[in-house]
């Protein structure tokens, strides 16, 4: 039988989680082996490490299936948060049992619908709440989720993600981590044309500058509906979490791009599908609309100068749903 340990140190959790799903992607595992997930020393409590790690799991055994034992550690926090049952192991909370607090969004299941527009606010709104922030961080909080979550509805081609939240107040942090299972970043982008020849590495950069979409999704969408497909969800979000004194972190497919006040770096994995983390300080006290409105300004400015970009975001990504 193989043996792979599942392991963080602290304070290094989401860039070490990126090496371990390499990792587990990598394994070369025969028809006649299995191998054993000990997850006893994993503790980690950042919601990006969490959905990462376990959907690359899921991943795996769905891969090599009945070849795949789990070792849970079942005294941590990981265990009421719904993880273990995720991966598929019979210990702690089911996902969606436990009761989130100020300080954390469980581990959460959101399914796609026909009726994911008229729906999604109202969702989005009642996420954002259970963090219990002021009126404007709230606003700023509901509105991540709602491009997190319609990222992945028009581009993923899945029916269902996970997200959660963290809140660790003694730092005034928090963090939003969303987590699919789909196509991923560069084969979503290479169905339009003039990206479809792009290496991985060329196309998560270019995924999150202003404009930038596959084009491709809900074309039967009215030019004025608000919700649009434009390119400028991961472009808002990005420069939203430097704003915010955090970082930004999107893995997908062989690469992984994190941005934070000291620039981009981006980074080798091996991931199926797409997981994104937003990482902000909760002690600002900014006025969200006026920077969002300066940042949408600024990406329309950057992409009226390429010619294969979408030059106006959607009334969506300006915080107008209707």
């Amino acid at each position: 039988m193989m043996y792979y340990r599942i392991e963080t140190t602290y304070g290094h959790g989401n860039s070490q989680a990126l090496r371990i799903a390499s990792d587990i992607s990598n394994l070369d595992v025969t028809d006649n082996e299995s191998i054993l997930f000990d997850f006893t020393k994993y503790s980690e409590n950042n919601p990006f490490s969490n959905l990462l790690i376990a959907n690359t799991i899921r991943n795996f055994r769905r891969h090599h299936k009945n070849r795949c034992q789990l070792r849970p550690n079942q005294e941590t926090y990981l265990s009421h948060l719904g993880f273990y049952q995720m991966i598929g192991a019979d210990c702690g909370k089911h996902v969606g049992e436990a009761r989130p607090s100020d300080n954390y969004v469980p581990i959460t299941r959101i399914t796609f619908d026909d009726d994911f527009y008229r729906t999604i606010e109202g969702k989005s709104r009642d996420l954002a709440a259970l963090l219990k922030f002021d009126e404007k961080l709230s606003l700023f909080l509901k509105y991540l989720f709602i491009e997190t979550i319609r990222n992945t509805y028009e581009h993923a081609e899945v029916e269902e993600l996970y997200l959660s939240a963290q809140k660790w107040k003694s730092k005034s942090l928090l963090e939003i981590a969303i987590s699919d299972t789909g196509c991923g970043v560069s084969n979503s982008l290479r169905k339009y044309k003039p990206y479809s020849d792009k290496s991985e590495k060329e196309l998560i950069k270019l995924a999150c500058d202003p404009g930038v979409s596959s084009r491709s999704n809900f074309r039967y969408l009215e030019r004025d509906d608000a919700w649009r497909n434009s390119g400028y969800g991961l472009y808002l979000m990005r420069k939203l979490a430097t704003e915010y004194g955090g970082s930004f972190l999107i893995c997908s497919g062989s690469n992984a791009l994190r941005e934070d006040r000291n620039g981009i770096r981006v980074f080798e994995t091996k991931y199926e599908g797409t997981t994104i983390a937003i990482r902000i300080r909760t002690d600002l006290n900014y006025n969200f609309e006026e920077i969002r409105r300066k940042i949408v300004l600024e990406g329309e400015r950057q992409s009226s100068s390429e010619q294969t970009s979408i030059h106006s975001a959607s009334k969506s990504s300006g915080g107008r749903y209707n």
